[in-house]
This record gives C-alpha cells, sequence and structure tokens, in this order.
C-alpha cells in the first residue's frame, strides 16, 4: 500500500510539473493535488483511506456539479454586467449565489456526518484544516506565479 501511494503521489507531482503555469488549472487536475495533500497529511490506515475517499470523491463531485460549476456561470455572466444590470436581477443573482453556497455548506455536513461513521471527530476535523491549508496554499501559489510573470 505504501508503495502504491507513493506510485500515485509521484504521478501526480510529474502531472503538475508537465502542464504549464499558464493553463487554466481543471476540476480534476485540482482534485488530484488536493488528495494528494490530503493523503499526505491525514494519515489514515488502508480500511479507513478506502472508505474515506469513496465518500469525499462522492461528495467533491456533487457539490462541484450542483454548486460551484454553477456559481461560476453565474458569476460569469452577470459580473461582466455589474454597471448595468438592474437592481432586480442583482438581487436574483445575490439569492441564487447564496442558495448554491448554502447547497455546497450542507452536502459538506453530509459529508462529515457520514465520515464519522468511521472517522474520528479528530480526523474529520483534520480533512477540514487540510482542506484550509490546499486552499491557501494554491491561493500563495497563484500570487507567487503572478508575480513572476
Amino acid at each position: 500500500m505504501k508503495m502504491n501511494r507513493f506510485l500515485f503521489i509521484v504521478l501526480i507531482l510529474s502531472l503538475n510539473f508537465s502542464y504549464g503555469q499558464k493553463d487554466n488549472m481543471s476540476f480534476d487536475r485540482l482534485k488530484a493535488l488536493k488528495m494528494t495533500y490530503i493523503t499526505e497529511k491525514l494519515g489514515l490506515n488502508e480500511n479507513q483511506e478506502t472508505f474515506f475517499w469513496k465518500i469525499y470523491n462522492d461528495y467533491e463531485d456533487k457539490i462541484h456539479e450542483k454548486s460551484r460549476k454553477k456559481i461560476r456561470a453565474l458569476r460569469r455572466e452577470y459580473f461582466k454586467e455589474l454597471d448595468t444590470i438592474s437592481n432586480i436581477s442583482a438581487f436574483q443573482v445575490i439569492n441564487q449565489i447564496n442558495n448554491l453556497e448554502h447547497l455546497a455548506l450542507k452536502l459538506k455536513e453530509e459529508r462529515d456526518l457520514k465520515l464519522l461513521d468511521s472517522l474520528s471527530p479528530k480526523k474529520v476535523l483534520k480533512v477540514q484544516v487540510m482542506e484550509y491549508r490546499f486552499n491557501r496554499e494554491m491561493i500563495y501559489r497563484i500570487k507567487k506565479a503572478k508575480e513572476e510573470n
């Protein structure tokens, strides 16, 4: 299992370096990087890891499809029109985005409850911390890459 994990990490890192910095990061690529990051930090045994990634990936996909994609589409559509959008339309967009963010939060709560079936609360909290740290690290990398260009 250790060798499989090592090969997986090497594969992900090689994929990371094979793409140029100028490319937009796809959901699948970001998800793979996140998986590697969390796996390294979480310290699960083989059974826990299998259970964890099944639940985690299912919910990541649900959150992406039902919330994040739709929020991104709304922002793309309406952020171009900020100066010309009517108050009524702006209010509707605000409500749509807020509802989608609430949906994402509900799905994360469901995910965490399912994870608590087999993992300790401390491990589930650690997942949340690792997600936060991963997001911060990605933001740092993006800023650093922009400064270098």
